[in-house]
């Protein structure tokens, strides 16, 4: 069969987005991207099967282009809601989600928000210096981050991020001390060993320092395999690419083989469907579904099989147990509901009501709770 397209633009407040949702024959996936001023800025891709029928492909690509929609237009519709909100919490919540979908503008915004509203911590200035550091705007991610070390100069992310903001402006020195701040403040913290091979490798190619190049091998292979054994999904064929490159020395295409590798070990995390979860609960519970919490069941399950030991990953699930049990209360007062229509004498419905409206009420406390 050959591809075919669906094609959408929304408009929100003065803003345009373009969804377009397409099924590319040669890779049997079907891509639905967002644009903004002609740029793709979040893509989904779904494999499908390779004997599917067209009919079948195409009810597939509706189902996602309109499920991509909901979702985006619930981000907005939750932006447009909270504007008026005195809580720092919610803008802050907002700005993750938003910096997650690649709309940076809009997270640096509502992060901003969040501190003008009070919140003293360092996160809105991750999320702002993260931002700019993927806008290529260095200074401004510079500054921010910055800000958010005087807030907490032990948070192991800030130091990360820094050491990446210097790498990406090729100043190796305070990159890898940077990294190495990180990895003090949390030595099982994969992400800066990985960094540290990167920031020795360019530092021999544009030599910046000549006593930093010294026993280059022993410096890239022991942060990179202590990066693979604690993050053990970057192991692979990439993972064998670079070191092998790196034998040959072929210095500059072993670091776009690292520069690939960090980008396809990001992977999903956990932090990323409870963003999703807290938006939900908090600003639109009444359509979340039990297929909904399924989802997110079935999307921890699947991180927790690559890494049983994973404490956050059941952690979580108890969280989505709990979710589960709001839902299931909340269909519990419909039906005692839709039992006094039929008969508002019914004096057992009455009782009944009254029992799961109070622990429908304290469910939703716990899992606010549980999310906050």
């Amino acid at each position: 069969m050959d591809g075919f397209e669906l094609r959408e633009e929304i408009e929100h407040g003065n803003r345009r987005y373009f969804l377009q949702t397409s099924y590319i024959p040669n890779k049997k996936q079907i891509q639905s991207s967002f644009f903004k001023n002609g740029v793709v800025f979040d893509t989904v891709m779904k494999k499908v099967e390779e004997k599917a029928k067209p009919e079948r492909l195409k009810a597939i690509a509706r189902e996602i282009h309109g499920d991509n929609k909901k979702k985006f237009l619930f981000i907005l519709n939750v932006r447009d809601k909270i504007k008026s909100y005195n809580d720092p919490k919610p803008h802050l919540k907002l700005a993750q989600v938003l910096f997650r979908r690649n709309l940076y503008e809009e997270a640096i915004q509502e992060a901003q928000l969040a501190i003008d509203k009070g919140d003293q911590d360092s996160v809105p200035y991750i999320v702002i210096g993260e931002s700019y550091f993927k806008m290529g705007a260095y200074d401004k991610a510079n500054d921010a981050v910055s800000k958010g070390i005087s807030f907490n100069p032990e948070y192991p992310d800030l130091h990360n991020l820094m050491g990446q903001i210097y790498l990406a402006q090729k100043n190796c020195k305070p990159a890898i001390d940077s990294f190495k701040r990180a990895i003090g403040q949390n030595l099982y913290y994969s992400e800066p060993y990985l960094n540290l091979a990167k920031a020795y490798l360019l530092n021999t190619i544009v030599k910046e320092d000549y006593e930093l190049s010294k026993e280059l091998e022993t410096k890239f292979y022991g942060n990179l395999d202590r990066a693979s054994q604690l993050y053990p999904s970057i192991q692979g064929d990439l993972l064998e690419r670079a070191k092998r490159l790196f034998k040959e020395k072929r210095y500059k295409e072993t670091l776009e083989a690292l520069d690939e590798i960090e980008e396809k070990s990001r992977g999903e995390a956990i932090e990323d469907i409870f963003l999703e979860l807290y938006l939900a609960v908090l600003y639109n519970s009444k359509s979340l579904t039990e297929s909904d919490i399924q989802g997110y069941l079935d999307r921890v399950e699947a991180i927790i099989d690559q890494n049983p030991t994973y404490a956050d990953g059941y952690n979580s699930l108890g969280i989505l147990y709990t979710a589960k049990c709001k839902i299931f209360m909340d269909s519990a007062v419909e039906a005692f509901t839709r039992a006094l229509e039929i008969n508002s004498k019914y004096q057992n419905a009455q009782k009944n009501l009254r029992l799961a409206e109070n622990d429908r009420q304290g469910i939703f406390i716990l899992l606010k709770a549980l999310l906050d």
